[in-house]
């Protein structure tokens, strides 16, 4: 069984699930930028150190913001590929985001969002907060 948390506790250390995490979303994105941020950020995090999925991130937002590829910020061919597709395709999965009853399973079948990470993403995108809502309402 995966740890859901492990890449929040590696990303923000001990502080990882508390209310007040510097950086980390719990309130559903309000636009197609936001959401694909969220979606690239998980795809650079994923399987190496804060540090360097930090940089990486940081490298491919500044290429695409540049309208270029995400293989300028990112060496991994198939996972540059892909947050560039996600970038591409950002408005009409932002909108199949919303209008999906199932986020998770949504979210696992984006492109190098494995079973791990679509937790660590739907965490960011305040998918479980919206879940305790409905919970305590």
């Amino acid at each position: 069984m995966p740890s859901f948390g492990l890449e929040e506790t590696m990303r923000y250390g001990a502080n990882a699930f508390q209310e007040d995490i510097s950086g980390a979303e719990t309130t559903s994105p309000e636009t197609a930028d936001e959401f694909a941020q969220h979606v690239v950020d998980a795809i650079c995090h994923a399987s190496v150190t804060p540090s360097v999925g930090r940089r990486t991130f940081e490298r491919c937002m500044r290429a695409l913001s540049l309208g270029s590829t995400a293989r300028i910020g990112f060496r991994h061919p198939a996972k540059a590929e892909a947050i560039d597709m996600i970038w591409r395709e950002r408005e009409r999965l932002f909108d199949e985001y919303n209008a999906s009853p199932d986020k998770l399973r949504f979210l696992a079948a984006l492109p190098w969002v494995g079973p791990v990470t679509k937790h660590s993403l739907a965490r960011r995108l305040g998918v479980y907060a919206e879940h305790a809502q409905r919970a305590v309402a």
